[in-house]
C-alpha cells in the first residue's frame, strides 16, 4: 500500500492510497495503519445495535447519516458528529470503538471487501443508498478539486474520462453496482434496504416512512415532518459543521469550499457536453449489459 499520484487525461494529478485491490483516499494515518485496516476489514466486529450505511462516493452519505442519526436518537437536532467518526476505511478500530451507541457505520468499499461475516452474524440492518451516475460524477469532481487532501486542480474534461475508466478511488461505479446486484440475487444474508438519492429528494416523507419500517422504528407525524425539513439541502447547508474541521475535527484548511455544494438532481446537464454525454451513455450501457436491478432518474 502506498501514497500515489493519479494522472488525469490532461496530466494533472490527484493523491490517493493504493490498498492493493483498489485506490482509496489517502486518509491521515500511517501506511501500516492503512494496510492493517484494509487487511482486517473482513473480520470487523459489530455491536448488536449498529446500523450500516453503504454508499459509493458522492451518492448521499452525509445526507443519510444525518437522517439516520435523527431517527436513531428520536430527535430532529443535528448531530455534532460526522460520518468520518464511523467511516470504516478512514478510522482505526480503536477510535471507532469510542463512539457511543447506536453507531451509524459507513463505508464506500465494493461489496466483496465488506465485513460480510459480521453483518450476517449480527444481522446488522444495512442501507444501500444509490444516486444516478452523472450527478454523482459531477459531485465527485467538485469534491476532488475542493478537498485539499487530493492536491488536484485539473479540468472536468480531463477528469471525466479518468473516472469512467475506473482509475480513481474505489474503482468503477458500474463494478460497484454489478457486485451488489449479484450479491442481492444470491442473497446477502443480512437485512438490506435500497434507497435512491433522487427519490429521497422528491418524496422525502414517503422514503423516510419506508426507512422507518425497515428499521422497525415508530416516530410521530410531527417529528417525521421535522426530520425531513431539517434534512433539506437548504437547511443542512447551514448546519454548523464547518468543513475546515470536517476531517477528524482537526485537519485545518481541509477544503477550499463548503463541504455541501448543490445536492440537486439534473445538475449534470450543465457540465456534460453532448459528446461527453453520448460517450458516457455508450460506455455505461455496455458495462451494465445484463444488469438491470438498479433504475436511475436523471431529472425530476
Amino acid at each position: 500500500m502506498s501514497r500515489i499520484k493519479i494522472p488525469d487525461a490532461g496530466g494533472a494529478t490527484m493523491i490517493g492510497a493504493d490498498v492493493g485491490e483498489f485506490i482509496q483516499p489517502c486518509f491521515p494515518m500511517s501506511e501500516t495503519e492503512l494496510k492493517d485496516l484494509f487487511k482486517n476489514m473482513p473480520n470487523y466486529k459489530f455491536r448488536d445495535d449498529d446500523v450500516m450505511l453503504l454508499t459509493f462516493p458522492k451518492t448521499g452519505t452525509n445526507w443519510l447519516y444525518e437522517i439516520l442519526h435523527m431517527i436513531l436518537n428520536r430527535s430532529s437536532e443535528y448531530t455534532e458528529d460526522t460520518k468520518m467518526d464511523t467511516m470504516m476505511e478512514s478510522r482505526l478500530v480503536a477510535d471507532i470503538d469510542t463512539v457511543k451507541s447506536p453507531r451509524i457505520m459507513n463505508i464506500h468499499y465494493p461489496y466483496e471487501y465488506l465485513p460480510i461475516k459480521g453483518l450476517q452474524e449480527k444481522q446488522i440492518k444495512t442501507i444501500l443508498c444509490l444516486r444516478n451516475p452523472k450527478d454523482s460524477a459531477v459531485s465527485y469532481y467538485n469534491h476532488m478539486i475542493s478537498i485539499k487532501l487530493y492536491e488536484y486542480d485539473g479540468k472536468w474534461c480531463n477528469w471525466l474520462p479518468t473516472c469512467m475508466d475506473g482509475k480513481l478511488e474505489y474503482g468503477k461505479y458500474t463494478d460497484y453496482l454489478k457486485g451488489f446486484e449479484t450479491a442481492i440475487k444470491q442473497g446477502v444474508g443480512f437485512p438490506l434496504h435500497v434507497m435512491y438519492f433522487e427519490d429521497l429528494k422528491s418524496n422525502g416523507l414517503e422514503e423516510l416512512d419506508k426507512l422507518l419500517k425497515f428499521l422497525k422504528i415508530d416516530l410521530d407525524t410531527e417529528l417525521r415532518k421535522d426530520i425531513i425539513h431539517k434534512c433539506r439541502f437548504d437547511q443542512m447547508v447551514n448546519k454548523n459543521w464547518d468543513a475546515t474541521n470536517f476531517m477528524f475535527h482537526e485537519a485545518k484548511e481541509f477544503t477550499t469550499k463548503g463541504f455541501m455544494r448543490k445536492g440537486s438532481v439534473g445538475n449534470w446537464k450543465t457540465w456534460f457536453t453532448v459528446a461527453q454525454n453520448e460517450a458516457f451513455d455508450k460506455q455505461w450501457n455496455s458495462e451494465m449489459e445484463g444488469y438491470s436491478m438498479f433504475k436511475f432518474k436523471y431529472a425530476l
